[in-house]
């Protein structure tokens, strides 16, 4: 399915070039039909947003949850943070994660030292505990920046935890695949840009498998959250996901990030969304979005 919501002169994702993010991003162009002139990896997800903010005719693409570790908690904090009501969630993604050993051989009794991203060691650490037992492990900030060291380093003692697409950029071999401990890893992924509310080719009625996501502050009194919880039990809406986060301005004071499934534009969820009013002290819709995968 293609969908014309967006256009986008430049895409900002967390790089490096070859991450999991970078797969996220190829998706989503095929998905929203996008032609960048310009694909921007950047080493930070507050940067990614930062540059977003700064650039009217742009998107980017940031992790938000994997089945495994959880919630991406920078992801979540530099959203709360985001002062710019017209920066919206367009899309939601999720892909599977599959690890894959690269190396400049495929003899894996030449492989004595193994490097990637610490969560993908140990998403991986029952493979390498049975075939790689005395292998030295040792920890880089991202796959795709093990997989250079490996391509760099032009030793075949050395391997890689990374992406297939780092295989072809780095050329490098595959030693193995499907290394993952728990079969069914997945990542879900946000498409974020800038919306223009009077945009005539705003589309959310047209939804199909929609889900919302807001921020909200409570009053600092009893069964307040409690009151909160009810108005979407009554207005029979399922709530996917709810995190507290602290406001980083007063101790005891915290923002909830809450997504829930359906569309602004159904009448339960607006009804729902008037109640809010009057048990919060500010709430702030971060996007109405489709999900894929």
């Amino acid at each position: 399915m293609q969908m014309d919501v967006i256009t986008a002169e430049n895409i900002y994702y967390l790089g490096p070039e070859g991450s999991n993010v970078n797969r996220a991003m190829l998706k989503f162009i095929q998905l929203y039909n996008l032609e960048p002139k310009n694909i921007i990896p950047h080493k930070s997800i507050k940067s990614v947003l930062e540059a977003l903010k700064n650039d009217l005719n742009s998107v980017c693409i940031l992790p938000i949850e994997n089945s495994i570790e959880g919630i991406v908690r920078e992801t979540i904090d530099n959203l709360l943070r985001l002062n710019d009501k017209n920066i919206q969630i367009f899309g939601e993604l999720s892909l599977p994660i599959n690890h894959f050993l690269l190396g400049l051989t495929t003899d894996k009794n030449k492989i004595k030292k193994i490097i990637s991203h610490p969560q993908a060691l140990a998403q991986c650490s029952n493979y390498l505990y049975k075939n790689f037992p005395d292998a030295e492990l040792k920890e880089f900030s991202s796959t795709s920046y093990a997989a250079q060291k490996v391509k760099n380093e032009n030793d075949e003692s050395i391997a890689a935890i990374a992406t297939d697409i780092c295989a072809k950029i780095f050329d490098l071999k595959i030693i193995d695949s499907d290394l993952n401990d728990e079969k069914d890893n997945k990542t879900r992924f946000y498409l974020l840009g800038r919306k223009n509310y009077s945009d005539k080719n705003d589309n959310k009625s047209e939804l199909h498998n929609a889900k919302t996501a807001i921020i909200l502050s409570i009053k600092n009194e009893a069964g307040a959250l409690c009151n909160v919880l009810q108005i979407f039990s009554k207005n029979n809406i399922n709530l996917s996901y709810i995190d507290s986060r602290p406001s980083k301005k007063r101790l005891g004071e915290y923002l909830f990030f809450i997504e829930f499934e359906g569309n602004t534009k159904d009448e339960k969820i607006i009804n729902a969304l008037k109640e809010l009013e009057i048990y919060v002290n500010f709430f702030r819709i971060l996007g109405c979005f489709e999900i894929f995968g």
